[in-house]
């Protein structure tokens, strides 16, 4: 706090992963922004002025601040994708729009510079099954292609962003090598997750620390949840660090004991070899205006997702408290299965950070229309999502026409005779109650509408936002929940340490209770051994 109050914004730089944990820092440093002390002043009087856009390069993350001291290019993207397929349709041999992440040609070669080697030095130690049907002799032939587009059409993928950052040229004259961008002038730089970071990332940064002053430059992490070594974080350089940190945060502000407890039996192997045990405490919540009672929470374990008594409390949760749940796994087949179940009992769901299964407004048509065909007036909105959902025959005209209309419309309430009247909707829809049987096919209709009637057995809040979400243990990092769900049941063949990393970050995202979904007995996900730690 005492350096954060010396230094001036405009010579602080934090940086993190993902745009997400970006803003979260920009809402916290607001926060600040109206801090007082005991004496009423302001203790950070030099934010007081700052606005979100003069922090748009100072916080973000290091991908943007790289590109941001770059010349203007604009990120290679999918429509670019698209038209080098039409110059080569050997880019199309895998047919996956995620450029960024799956598409298997841009993923060897991300991977490849994230673990700072050569395509020929990281193909001998890659999953090379992983990246087919490209060998490497065909993403050698492809990539100059690849190259000259991007140059021709001024464009960046994510890992020119950093490397163009930290280039050197070869000076002629003075017989050396030169930066091609210049060091940062900054006074202190904070890096957030820093444990993510890959090979060239961690030499990006140590660019952008050499001018900081007084030592201000600041690693801030978890080691125990590095997860991204497939990408090319290293996970034992973090554990090195770790084993004797700078500052220890030794409050936890999520887990409850019972959390707190089953997290640090996991994780225990890993301190152990790296001597790196440290102080962990369980969350508290406040008791009384002067006191603080840590929070309990339980355990369940699940052999499977049949009825038993472990699954009841957990039904019973979900269905009488307002509290959040995650359901998290390592990959296939846990992801059907989980959605297998949640859509078999009825239960309103999401993937994380994605629209609900059903969104709110399918649910509110199917069970508001036996109403409206009754007769009685339904808001403007509502109506409009009527004829969105309708089979066409029912509509008089397009439905696309019809919709178009209604937006004309004055907000208001109006019944079904109106619109028949109008000669939007024809008289026949008031003899058909059940909306599942003239709503429009989706995929896998049948399902969906069994789906939707036990939702609406179960009853729902049109309101409130989806309680029950669900994601793989890679993409949850950083959320928390009230209580987690964790599949263990998908046996891979991850690194004994990686096990341990993984399931450890899977647990702690909840707060209360967790319950692990194990069909075997036995401790972990995986089939690595404890001799095979590294």
């Amino acid at each position: 706090m005492k350096a954060l109050a010396k230094y001036t914004p405009e010579k602080i730089i934090i940086l993190s992963h993902t745009n997400i944990a970006a803003n979260e820092i920009r809402d916290a440093i607001f926060d600040l922004k109206n801090l007082k002390n005991e004496e009423g002043n302001y203790t950070f009087p030099q934010l007081r002025g700052i606005t979100k856009k003069a922090m748009k390069y100072r916080v973000c993350t290091i991908h943007t601040y790289c590109k941001s001291r770059l010349l203007k290019k604009e990120v290679f993207k999918l429509h670019n994708h698209k038209e080098l397929i039409n110059k080569d349709s050997r880019f199309n041999l895998h047919r996956e729009d995620d450029i960024k992440r799956k598409h298997r040609f841009y993923k060897y070669l991300s991977d490849a510079d994230g673990h700072g080697e050569t395509l020929d030095k990281y193909w001998i130690k890659c999953d090379q099954k992983s990246f087919e049907p490209y060998s490497l002799k065909l993403i050698k032939e492809l990539l100059p292609l690849y190259e000259k587009y991007k140059k021709d059409k001024t464009l960046c993928d994510f890992s020119d962003m950093v490397n163009n950052f930290t280039r050197q040229t070869y000076n002629e004259k003075t017989k050396q090598w030169e930066d091609d961008v210049k060091d940062p002038d900054i006074d202190m730089l904070i890096i957030d997750e820093c444990q993510d970071c890959n090979v060239p990332q961690r030499k990006a940064i140590d660019k952008m620390a050499r001018n900081v002053k007084e030592g201000h430059y600041y690693l801030v992490g978890d080691a125990d949840q590095t997860l991204f070594e497939y990408s090319g974080s290293d996970a034992e350089y973090f554990h090195n660090l770790a084993a004797n940190p700078y500052y220890e945060l030794k409050n936890g502000n999520r887990c409850g004991e019972a959390i707190n407890t089953y997290c640090k039996s996991i994780i225990m192997d890993v301190w152990d070899h790296y001597k790196s045990h440290r102080v962990w405490t369980p969350a508290k919540y406040k008791k009384g205006p002067n006191e603080d009672e840590v929070i309990k929470g339980k355990g369940y374990y699940l052999p499977d997702l049949k009825p038993s008594g472990h699954l009841d409390k957990l039904l019973d949760k979900i269905k009488n408290t307002e509290e959040t749940f995650l359901f998290t796994y390592r990959g296939t087949p846990s992801d059907v299965r989980c959605t297998d179940f949640l859509i078999a009992q009825g239960i309103e769901f999401a993937p994380v950070s994605k629209p609900p299964f059903v969104i709110k407004k399918e649910l509110r048509a199917h069970k508001l229309w036996p109403d409206f065909i009754k007769g009685i007036p339904m808001d403007l909105t509502l109506i409009k999502n009527f004829c969105e959902y309708l089979n066409k025959d029912l509509i008089v005209g397009d439905r696309s026409k019809t919709v178009e209309t209604l937006k004309t419309w004055i907000k208001t309430d109006y019944t079904v005779d109106y619109l028949i009247d109008k000669k939007l909707l024809k008289s026949s829809c008031k003899g058909h109650k059940d909306f599942d049987l003239i709503r429009a096919p989706v995929n896998k209709h049948k399902e969906r509408m069994k789906y939707i009637k036990r939702v609406l057995h179960n009853g729902f809040d049109f309101d409130k936002k989806v309680r029950v979400e669900y994601a793989n243990i890679h993409t949850v990092k950083g959320l928390t929940y009230d209580n987690v769900i964790v599949d263990e049941t998908v046996v891979n063949k991850d690194p004994y340490f990686t096990s341990l990393r993984l399931q450890y970050t899977a647990y702690s995202r909840g707060i209360f209770d967790y319950w692990r979904l194990a069909k075997m007995p036995g401790k972990y996900f995986t089939i690595g051994k404890k001799n095979e730690c590294l």
